[in-house]
């Protein structure tokens, strides 16, 4: 199970380089590439 609120807050570990998206429980990493994804396109327009 995933909880939404865990997404921005691994998200923000990845950015700060804290924890490698690697090393995130395998049911997050795919959000949180999406939710990295996303705000990377929002900075980009």
């Amino acid at each position: 199970m995933v909880y939404q609120y865990m997404v921005p807050v691994y998200a923000l570990l990845v950015k700060a380089g804290a924890r490698e998206i690697d090393s995130l429980p395998k049911q997050y990493q795919i959000p949180v590439a999406v939710y990295l994804a996303a705000e990377v396109e929002k900075v980009g327009k």
